[in-house]
């Protein structure tokens, strides 16, 4: 059956309800912050956002002890992963009072387009391909180019290395070899063969990292592996919310046993490119930098342009051709 259309009128209406929802929740937030603050507040303290229900937010403080928060209305949005500023009240509440300056942010699209934060303060992505399904180069560039403009340390992750056999073993080594030539970093792992984890974990350490990549490529799976009780924290989370079972949409962020932290946001598991820029996506190629300034023309798109820099290093061997061909797909696709 079609969809049925939906006139101008209808549209303005249900703009409008959601508006007042909109505003009907706010007052609510504002009344519970009210009241949370007539209880009286403790000092002033830091506190790092664990997830968020709703409009609640769940805030770890120093002590590793967890408080139901609510936030100041001049705020704006709060999300997994900021520093915080917060008091304490009563009964493991508390209310934020201010938001530090965050490292970086990651956003997608949400309704009418609109970015919406999903995640703050990611320090390293680690972009999950796997034996099979086979990786693609070019979706690996896309997720590159994400991470290098956050901006955030790429670490690309080859699992499912079990998998590996004489007619894609070639493959996958070149493809590695191809990645580790132009300086980034590339772990091989799998469930079954406990392979990789320790380097994994290592690499891990003192970061705050995301893992994104198309699914089947068992992103889920690594995480499991590395955090053996997570079904444990997440019971926990929901029983510090007060809100129930904890939703698979949340971005939640887990302290990693060997120190650091992993935010797993299945909304942003395979974000891509938004409101990317043509110098966006050069810069995002990491061995095209030497030779950004140095073409004839100060506009030169790379293709057919005489003294192009980037053309003269693809003929020179600097630049692979399937790389320059991923960046010319990728300008033609979002630019």
């Amino acid at each position: 059956m079609a969809k049925r259309r939906i006139n101008d009128q209808q549209q303005r209406r249900i703009q409008s309800i959601q508006q007042k929802r909109r505003d009907k929740a706010e007052i609510n937030q504002q009344k519970k912050t009210e009241s949370l603050s007539k209880l009286g507040l403790g000092d002033e303290q830091s506190g790092q956002v664990i997830t968020n229900f709703g409009r609640n937010l769940l805030v770890e403080d120093q002590n590793n002890t967890l408080f139901r928060c609510v936030a100041r209305q001049n705020l704006g949005a709060i999300v997994c992963g900021d520093q915080v500023i917060w008091q304490a009240s009563t009964d493991n509440e508390g209310v934020i009072v201010a938001v530090q300056a965050r490292r970086s942010l990651l956003q997608k699209p949400g309704f009418g387009g609109k970015l919406k934060p999903m995640a703050a303060n990611i320090d390293q992505i680690v972009i999950v391909s796997a034996v099979q399904p086979a990786p693609n180069p070019y979706l690996i560039d896309r997720y590159l180019i994400a991470a290098e403009n956050l901006p955030a340390t790429p670490i690309i992750l080859i699992n499912k290395i079990d998998l590996l056999d004489d007619s894609n073993k070639q493959q996958i080594e070149q493809l590695i070899e191809n990645y580790r030539s132009i300086g980034y970093r590339v772990i091989s792992a799998s469930n079954i063969l406990d392979h990789g984890f320790d380097d994994l974990l290592n690499d891990l350490k003192t970061h705050t990292s995301i893992f994104v990549g198309l699914s089947g490529v068992g992103k889920s799976s690594l995480i499991n592996q590395l955090i053996p009780e997570l079904n444990i924290r997440v019971g926990e989370l929901s029983d510090a919310s007060g809100e129930g079972t904890h939703t698979t949409t949340s971005s939640t962020l887990y302290k990693l046993p060997g120190g650091g932290n992993l935010i797993d946001s299945p909304g942003v598991r395979d974000f891509g490119l938004w409101n990317t820029s043509a110098d966006d996506i050069l810069y995002g190629f990491n061995e095209f930098r030497a030779y950004i300034g140095h073409c004839k023309f100060s506009n030169c798109s790379h293709q057919h342009e005489p003294d192009c820099a980037i053309q003269q290093a693809l003929k020179d061997g600097k630049i692979s051709q399937l790389r320059f061909d991923n960046y010319q797909k990728i300008i033609r696709e979002y630019v």
